[in-house]
């Protein structure tokens, strides 16, 4: 239904394949500059830090294929916690999909950084833990796609930089067999307000 819905969407507003559906989201200032690109390089390859993020990287690298709540999560972290224009990670998705569908693809991302038809507001911003918590309550999938991290009990594999003495007895170090987190989710939700505040001039 969602396919059958965005394809309408493009049909009737050619516009959102290359801008928002919302015109004033195109006024957004997202993140550029060495930085954004070492950050968006890190989301490609799964190396932010939080596990669920990059365990669901790993598994479109891998396979091609990611269930649609971790495109959701992932989504919301590269445009919300990264503070990276959507059409970047619409292009990278759309190399690697292997069910690519322009229409459902563009609409999805749109979605996710509030700037597309029916999309959540701005303000609701994915928490990567706990949505990892969530819906991966005990790690398992996170576990299959980062086994660095299979030997963390189910508190501390969703935000392991929070779990230091665990780590240690596993003997995982950060930064060495798995990267501390790029950012700082709460200060990254504060930046994409501020960010998006632009929207409700």
């Amino acid at each position: 239904i969602w396919r059958d819905f965005y394809h309408q969407i493009m049909h009737h507003h050619p516009h959102v394949v290359e801008r928002s559906f919302k015109p004033e989201y195109d006024a957004i200032q997202w993140a550029h500059g060495k930085t954004a690109d070492a950050h968006f390089l890190a989301w490609c390859e799964g190396r932010t830090g939080y596990p669920l993020v990059d365990a669901a990287m790993a598994q479109i690298n891998q396979t091609g294929y990611m269930h649609n709540r971790l495109r959701m999560v992932v989504a919301s972290f590269l445009t919300k916690d990264l503070g990276l224009d959507w059409r970047r990670g619409e292009a990278y998705f759309a190399r690697h999909l292997i069910d690519f569908d322009l229409a459902a693809n563009n609409g999805g991302w749109q979605w996710a950084s509030s700037s597309g038809c029916d999309a959540q507001p701005y303000f609701r911003i994915f928490n990567p833990i706990s949505q990892s918590e969530k819906f991966d309550p005990e790690g398992k999938f996170i576990k299959r796609y980062l086994p660095q991290l299979s030997g963390l009990s189910a508190k501390a594999i969703h935000a392991p930089w929070e779990h230091p003495m665990e780590l240690a007895s596993c003997g995982v170090t950060l930064g060495r067999d798995y990267p501390a987190p790029i950012v700082d989710h709460a200060q990254a939700r504060a930046e994409t307000l501020a960010r998006y505040a632009v929207v409700k001039k």
